[in-house]
């Protein structure tokens, strides 16, 4: 008789599930359960997390409270923001909790009164960097912005180290750079002030850095296309461990990091039952599985973090505000296109 194969991801269901009924069972406020229990079972989640992920974290949520169960609407972070606004325009209140990815969407929801404020008990669990103090956003996760290289272009001696060696004459015509990555370009200013980090963005200039996609940058380093890339730390890393030539720097001077964070909307029609998913979202259960999915959750000392991620120093990230992002934002992407085009 054969052996029956358990799917993988449905294993680790299986395992995350039993986490949330033995680690996770008696944290919950009373109150605000017997409350959530009032307001009619659903919850309606804006989310940019991958739709796998999301169900993952629905279930495990819906099997700790089984009087409660997750609605979800997937899109990008411009779509959902330009639905929100709509909606809230309209005095249509439909949403409970927002997922963004990136700050700038972050503070958009602030300012137009999309985003309230909920300072959940789990934010002790997270690093300054990581959550705003009045409880207006905790980052669920967040993405490294660094220098990735190619193993096999670059001999050891060649490999940059910190991100002025990315002037060096070798670079010239094979580098690559995120698209219009603002939140990469604050941080640089921040962190050496705006003379030596504009005379940086002049000095990167002149070797025509290529811009890419994201993940498509990390893919075509990975091929060969140019020497070295400035991008997501942890989407190489992902192609290294699949045997890929490339390789990152782990802590740059400044690390910056583009979060992906996790408010409760200001009208929420269930504001007892979206409290419950925030604290669940900011568990340590939910941590531990985008450890495992290869990603850098915002709270602290994740089991199963990938051996590569604990490398990153994460009390040197360089805290950069979510608003002042925002506010400087059309400023940094004229900047940004006049050093690197559209």
């Amino acid at each position: 008789m054969r052996a029956r194969v358990i799917n993988p991801s449905l294993l680790l269901l299986f395992m995350l599930i039993s986490m949330v009924s033995s680690a996770y069972a008696q944290s919950s406020d009373p109150k605000i359960v017997e409350a959530a229990k009032k307001e009619g079972g659903e919850i309606e989640a804006y989310i940019t997390l991958r739709t796998d992920t999301a169900q993952f974290i629905w279930k495990m949520f819906e099997t700790k409270y089984p009087f409660l169960k997750v609605k979800q609407y997937k899109a990008d972070s411009d779509k959902m923001l330009q639905r929100l606004a709509t909606e809230y325009r309209a005095k249509k209140y439909l949403v409970d909790v927002l997922n963004f990815g990136g700050g700038f969407h972050t503070q958009v929801l602030i300012e137009q009164g999309i985003a309230g404020a909920y300072l959940s008990p789990e934010t002790k669990n997270f690093a300054p960097a990581f959550k705003e103090k009045s409880g207006l956003w905790t980052t669920l996760y967040y993405n490294p912005l660094t220098i990735v290289y190619n193993t096999k272009l670059l001999a050891p001696n060649e490999r940059p180290k910190e991100w002025f060696d990315l002037l060096h004459p070798r670079f010239k015509g094979r580098l690559a750079i995120e698209h219009e990555q603002v939140t990469w370009y604050a941080g640089m200013l921040k962190r050496f002030g705006v003379e030596k980090g504009k005379q940086f963005m002049q000095g990167l200039a002149k070797h025509d850095p290529r811009p890419e996609q994201s993940s498509r940058g990390n893919a075509l380093l990975a091929a060969g296309e140019f020497a070295a890339y400035i991008g997501r730390g942890h989407v190489a890393e992902m192609f290294k461990k699949k045997g890929a030539p490339v390789d990152w720097i782990k802590n740059p001077d400044p690390l910056v990091v583009q979060p992906a964070t996790v408010q409760i909307a200001k009208q929420p029609p269930h504001p007892n039952s979206a409290k419950l998913l925030i604290d669940f979202m900011l568990s340590e259960p939910v941590a531990d599985l985008l450890a495992k999915e290869q990603r850098l959750p915002g709270r602290s000392n994740a089991t199963g973090l990938d051996p590569a991620f604990k490398e990153i120093n994460t009390e040197k990230i360089l805290p950069l505000s979510i608003e002042e992002v925002q506010t400087n934002f059309r400023k940094y992407l004229e900047e940004y296109r006049t050093f690197f085009g559209k």
